[in-house]
């Protein structure tokens, strides 16, 4: 099943929790979830963009103190490319959000309509750019293939190689840690530990002492890479998320 990370930030309580139970139930319709994080205005979404990066971000243009387009003009000239789609009662907004690049604009005169339409066009749009994030390995009796997306981390037990998944399954695939770390650098996979790569995406906390998934497993990492695996990750976030307001 397709997981994505969800952004929601309006001012108003009950249109914030409406838009986040309507992108939820369009994206059970259409086989994927999502983890869904509110916020009531843009101060509190740009810190936590700067910690953890979101698929989609679903923003009110109206709101006290930075409005939804001026959070979105500072998303853009950091060169943030998030999915935005606006969701206003402002409807002669839309023509001045066009040139922020958003991928729906959703009237809230027209909330259970525009918000399906979005939503579908989200999932269309991820499909088409992540057709290139599949990773195909021999296991023992056949060919696999894998979204890189799903896997957590990998881990070598002597000759296999055990692939860690979001649904909490394992996969046990034939392949050297080095020859699968090269094939995933590109991605997002790091080689924190002679016996362990992970997938940045996945990572909840890093620190000296180790890292922890966010399936809440702990990984090591090998003293003598610390500092090398902390720059790779500061240069993951960055091109993924960072933005400063």
């Amino acid at each position: 099943m397709l997981q994505f990370h969800i952004a929601v930030c309006d001012d108003e309580p009950f249109a914030a929790a409406s838009i986040s139970g309507a992108a939820d139930r369009e994206l059970l319709r259409l086989g994927a979830e999502a983890r869904i994080e509110s916020f009531g205005d843009v101060a509190g979404l740009a810190a936590r963009v700067q910690e953890e990066g979101f698929d989609l971000i679903l923003l009110d243009i109206e709101m006290p103190q930075v409005n939804g387009l001026e959070f979105a003009r500072a998303l853009r000239s950091a060169g943030n490319k998030t999915e935005i789609v606006f969701v206003s009662n402002s409807e002669d907004r839309v023509f001045e959000s066009l040139p922020l690049r958003p991928l729906a604009f959703v009237r809230k005169s027209h909330f259970t309509e525009d918000m399906a339409q979005a939503i579908q066009a989200f999932v269309r749009s991820w499909k088409s750019l992540k057709t290139d994030r599949v990773v195909t390995l021999k296991m023992a009796h056949a060919m696999g293939t894998f979204s890189v997306d799903d896997i957590i981390y990998v881990e070598a037990r002597r000759r296999d190689k055990i692939l860690h998944m979001v649904n909490g399954r394992t996969e046990v695939v034939i392949v050297t840690l080095e020859e699968l770390g090269e094939k995933l650098a590109p991605v997002g996979f790091c080689r924190v530990h002679k016996g362990f790569l992970v997938n940045f995406a996945h990572v909840s906390q890093l620190s000296s002492k180790g890292i922890v998934m966010d399936n809440g497993e702990s990984i090591p990492i090998s003293r003598g890479t610390i500092k090398e695996v902390k720059l790779a990750y500061m240069d993951f976030l960055s091109n993924k998320n960072a933005v400063v307001m």
